[in-house]
């Protein structure tokens, strides 16, 4: 039997966190998100030496192509680690543009520019689409530095990209990063390809021997939610790629330093455990009612709340109205490859005028309004402030800046004071502005992953600390089903991974053609629909058949009460 990947872990640390209160929800998030510093186990964290180390050399091939003006910074990822590498890409060309210099960093996005505000989970498994994406965007590049971020080693996406980057290494440094172990690369035959993950990175290692590649993979510990590697890992991937940016940008920069300004900021973020608490308390009960949550932001802020959103139908089987994000310009703030897709549905309708010309005057007492920064409350119009929607504000401030007290209303103001001691050591304006912004931006993000983790949890969204209700939108997740619908049974992978087919196809008797069906198949199928994987949970527990399933779904459509008493 394989050994499951840390990444896919139950996390100690929360097991029972579907049965605490909202502000014991907020202690077990920060418990977990201190294994990104302190390490897991036996292992070390961001801290490992051999990290560092590689960190420093890396900066330092960076910094090289930094200078060329045929050089490039390519990140790439699928679903958050291509949205991060979006951030990163875009923040710190900005940075480099104010200086003068190249703006050398690229993103590459599995399903593209779509994929950074809706799931396209299936975009992840194309290896060849990969590899054609990266040849494409450097087909005049000289010298590249290619960072493939694939949080489980699994991304096949990403494998592709790997896998052309070691046939052509007199152009390009190819770097992974991920939170497992080398060994843990998944190893499962990817299809229309001739290669696993695993193979490639053996194939990696060996150019890793040989000062061609890095494998950058600190073990920080399973998600607090199991598998949801928009959390933990999603921070953890932010704070290597902007070290690994400031390091090669600034070489006087200690990296050592720089960690533990994130370190700071995480600690101070969660100094206000109380708030965090009615926060969770305030969008639980909007979720719970049937009501909305919405992200309100400029920049940065705007951008990391927008991306939160777009991530919750793949992991709680959200709808897509139920959270959603907007930033101030829209598209002409993004900086994105593919420029203006707001004409391509409802989904990409993410400006602050669209907010109040679409969403504003239908807005209800059940519905929350999370204002996220002080830049803000200065773009919306009174019209916001007159609903009888729940208002939230969050904002950050330092020591020396005494925040500005609002006279708005709202039901919950959560000013975080970040102190981070060595950043008054910096002696360059411009770059401690930039720090200062990275603090502030990945200190929102561990409050609205607070907030819309907690909330769905409140909703039944959670039984233990597992994920019940996650679409089956590409290999990784039909893997993970089964290993979910297993969890909640005695049965084997074999019967688990039939019942969930049942499920998908809704019968209780499978055809020869839908056994035989490649997984792609089943996929396509399963994408569309909702309560799959609960369905399969109910099925495996009781032994019931499908129609009796739904019927007591929905009857108790509260996973958590349901799978709980069913379990136990």
């Amino acid at each position: 039997m394989m050994e499951q990947p840390i990444t896919e872990l139950s996390n100690p640390l929360s097991y029972n966190i579907d049965k605490a209160s909202p502000k014991e929800i907020a202690e077990i998030l920060y418990a977990c998100d201190l294994e990104i510093f302190y390490g897991w186990n036996e292992t070390k964290g961001v801290r490992d030496e051999n990290v560092i180390n590689k960190i420093e050399q890396l900066a330092h091939k960076i910094s090289e192509v930094i200078e060329n003006a045929c050089g490039a910074v390519v990140i790439s990822g699928c679903g958050t680690s291509g949205r991060i590498a979006f951030l990163t890409a875009r923040t710190f060309n900005k940075y480099l543009k104010s200086k003068g210099g190249n703006e050398c960093f690229h993103y590459i996005i599995a399903g593209d520019d779509r994929a950074l505000f809706t799931s396209l989970e299936l975009a992840e498994d194309d290896p060849v689409v990969g590899a054609y994406r990266l040849q494409q965007l450097c087909q005049n590049k000289t010298d590249v530095v290619y960072i493939g971020v694939t949080c489980g080693l699994s991304a096949p996406f990403v494998a592709g990209q790997l896998d052309y980057t070691l046939s052509h290494l007199d152009i390009y440094t190819p770097v992974l990063i991920g939170f497992n172990p080398v060994h843990q690369a998944r190893n499962l035959k990817i299809e229309k390809w001739d290669k696993t993950f695993f193979q490639v990175v053996q194939e990696l290692e060996k150019a890793e021997n040989s000062s061609k590649a890095y494998i950058l993979n600190p073990i920080i510990g399973p998600e607090p939610i199991t598998g949801s590697s928009r959390m933990k890992s999603g921070t953890t991937t932010r704070i290597l790629l902007e070290i690994l940016s400031l390091k090669a940008i600034h070489r006087q920069l200690s990296i050592s330093e720089l960690i533990s300004m994130y370190e700071s900021a995480c600690h101070s973020v969660y100094k206000y455990t109380d708030d965090l608490g009615s926060m969770i308390d305030l969008a639980g009960a909007s979720l719970t009612s049937g009501g909305h949550v919405f992200y309100l932001g400029c920049d940065g802020f705007g951008l990391m709340a927008m991306i939160d959103a777009s991530e919750c139908p793949p992991t709680y089987g959200a709808s897509f109205h139920d959270m959603r994000g907007f930033v101030d310009g829209g598209f002409s703030a993004l900086l994105n490859n593919d420029g203006d897709l707001s004409s391509q549905g409802p989904q990409y309708k993410i400006s602050i005028e669209d907010f109040e010309r679409d969403i504003v005057p239908s807005l209800a007492s059940s519905d929350l309004v999370v204002f996220l920064g002080e830049d803000i409350l200065h773009k919306v119009s009174e019209s916001i402030f007159s609903a009888p929607c729940k208002r939230v504000f969050v904002s950050c401030y330092w020591p020396n800046n005494v925040p500005t007290t609002t006279t708005r209303s709202f039901s919950l103001s959560l000013v975080l004071e970040l102190d981070v001691a060595k950043l008054a050591s910096l002696n360059s304006d411009p770059l401690k502005a930039l720090i200062t912004k990275l603090l502030e931006e990945v200190s929102l993000k561990w409050v609205v992953n607070n907030l819309s983790t907690g909330a769905h949890i409140l909703k039944g969204k959670v039984c233990q600390n597992k994920m019940v209700d996650v679409k089956v939108s590409n290999n990784k997740l039909f893997h993970r089903a089964v290993g979910i619908v297993q969890n909640y049974s005695s049965l084997s992978v074999e019967e688990c991974t039939t019942i969930l087919l049942k499920s998908i196809y809704d019968t209780d008797s499978l055809t020869a053609d839908q056994e035989s069906a490649s997984v792609v198949a089943h996929i396509e199928v399963a994408s569309c629909k909702d309560m799959v994987v609960p369905t399969a949970i109910v099925i495996a527990s009781l032994g019931c058949n499908v129609s009796e399933a739904k019927e007591m779904l929905k009857s108790q459509p509260v996973l958590r009460k349901l799978v709980c008493a069913l379990v136990n």
